[in-house]
């Protein structure tokens, strides 16, 4: 013991005795939360002194998702990149892993009717005002118009609660004058996982709407077709 005292006294009289010595760079406490904790986990880089750029990377573990930074700075950009200059506490958030997806469908004989279906977080499977939309009223005679039916409300734009792992949409075509509709969709870049058919009521036909997005129905009359989604 006598020693080790020995020789801090002995190093404290030399640094100062040196005169003009540098002091240390100044630090910043780093705190980091994943909530929840077993969702995934946080790398990072770039040091802790005052003045240096920190980068925070959000790793999710599988079936989770990274949803956003909160604490000392609010941001979903991931990595995260900071100046420090205070202490900083962070939490990295996570969320299960769902379909968050939207297709877009455009009917057309001539004339044209626009839907929207998909997934998305924060909707149920009941009418969502701010999500869904409802359809227009009926146009005249003649006119091609098309709904999704949804617990006795027609609509344009439906969306469903993310969690599900079977939906099937009812989508109703009243054909105008031709009785030939083009049916066309496009799938947006949002997480999407399963399967996507289009059919009809009775089955007699079934197209893989990933593989394809395109086809043409003649409909002479009110027709009910099904969008079914598996996962």
């Amino acid at each position: 013991m006598k020693q080790i005292i020995f020789i801090v006294t002995s190093l404290s009289l030399l640094i100062a005795g040196c005169g003009d010595v540098s002091a240390p760079s100044d630090r910043v406490n780093i705190s980091i939360t994943v909530a929840p904790s077993t969702a995934g986990n946080v790398l990072s880089s770039g040091g802790d002194e005052v003045g240096a750029t920190a980068e925070f990377l959000a790793v999710a573990n599988e079936g989770w998702q990274f949803s956003g930074w909160t604490g000392d700075v609010e941001s979903t950009e991931n990595p995260l990149i900071v100046e420090l200059q205070n202490d900083i506490e962070l939490t990295a958030n996570f969320e299960v892993l769902s379909n968050n997806y939207r297709f877009d469908m455009q009917l057309t004989d001539g004339t044209t009717a626009e839907l929207a279906f998909g997934q998305k977080s924060g909707a149920t499977d009941s009418f969502d005002s701010g999500i869904d939309l409802e359809s227009p009223p009926a146009p005249p005679d003649g006119v091609l118009h098309a709904w999704i039916e949804n617990e006795e409300r027609d609509l344009r734009y439906d969306f469903r609660n993310s969690l599900n792992s079977e939906i099937l949409w009812e989508l109703v075509v009243e054909p105008g004058e031709t009785g030939v509709v083009d049916i066309s969709w496009i799938r947006d870049d949002g997480f999407f996982e399963g399967s996507m058919v289009l059919t009809d009521d009775e089955g007699s036909f079934k197209i893989d709407m990933l593989e394809s997005n395109q086809t043409t129905l003649e409909i002479n009359s009110t027709r009910n077709l099904q969008i079914q989604f598996e996962n």
